[in-house]
């Protein structure tokens, strides 16, 4: 008797093995046909290299894996397997990759470092905008992500958005004749449009963004989320690269001009 394969042709196909392995969340399905082996034999045997950040090490470096010895038996119910990379700095740092291949699905079901470890040296960066606690909101919301909760990620998103606009209006409400009542009474969109001198300017021409991290949280699936949050991460890390080049640019005006009136100081006692 042959065995009925569950229905999933609404599932995504596979992933690149690097991208399985890098960025894909924990618990995501892919479908897989055993007979026609459609790239899960190329991610069983990966061999290839991986580039990322070691957290042992402090810094990127390239994984290379470790030549693993494959089961013969059926792929088809419950076999599980890992994929073992070391480090090219220092043989004793490991990354792992655990997957289950269960009736033609396959997810990823464990891995170290984690999703969040890996993501945690770029996202250091923007502690200068953000701040202690907004930077930790973003820390979370990647790493519920990568545990499967779209709808908390999500949520830290929103925050993280919302923050933006408050610290965008606490230096619009000290323009001149900056108008608080229309302010309050505005949607989110408008008061994007109100605070225009005061964004980036990929935020307010994508406003929108707002509308799609609000309808995730009220409405969209946890799935829905988990599809949706790589775009709308990258988004609100585009919003948050103009507002690090701001502060950086701000940063070195200062120190110049600082430099500058100490030079035209020493020079004046020169001249005196």
């Amino acid at each position: 008797m042959s065995k009925e394969k569950p229905m999933t042709s609404e599932l995504p196909r596979f992933p690149p093995a690097k991208d399985f392995c890098l960025t894909v969340p924990l618990y995501e399905q892919f479908q897989y046909d055993d007979e026609k082996q459609n790239g899960f034999f190329s991610l069983e045997q990966f061999e290839g290299t991986l580039d990322f950040h070691c957290p042992e090490c402090g810094q990127h470096s390239v994984f290379t894996a470790r030549k693993n010895n494959y089961s013969t038996n059926s792929h088809y119910t419950n076999y599980i397997f890992s994929l073992l990379f070391r480090c090219s700095r220092n043989n004793s740092h490991q990354a792992l990759f655990a997957f289950r291949a269960h009736k033609g699905i396959l997810q990823k079901i464990g891995q170290i470092p984690s999703l969040a470890d890996l993501a945690l040296p770029d996202l250091r960066k923007y502690r200068k905008v953000l701040g202690p606690e907004r930077s930790k909101e973003l820390t979370r919301a990647i790493g519920l992500a990568t545990h499967g909760v779209g709808v908390g990620a999500f949520v830290y998103l929103r925050r993280i958005f919302e923050s933006l606009i408050g610290d965008a209006h606490s230096v619009a409400s000290t323009d001149a004749g900056w108008d608080e009542d229309a302010y309050s009474r505005a949607r989110m969109d408008e008061r994007i449009g109100l605070l225009k001198d005061h964004l980036p300017d990929f935020l307010v021409q994508n406003r929108s963004l707002y509308g799609i991290l609000s309808v995730g949280v009220h409405t969209l699936s946890e799935a829905e989320c988990l599809n949706a949050f790589p775009a709308v991460r990258l988004a609100i890390e585009l919003i948050l690269d103009d507002l690090l080049e701001q502060h950086e640019r701000q940063a070195k005006l200062k120190s110049a001009a600082e430099s500058i009136a100490a030079l035209k100081a020493s020079g004046g006692r020169a001249e005196a």
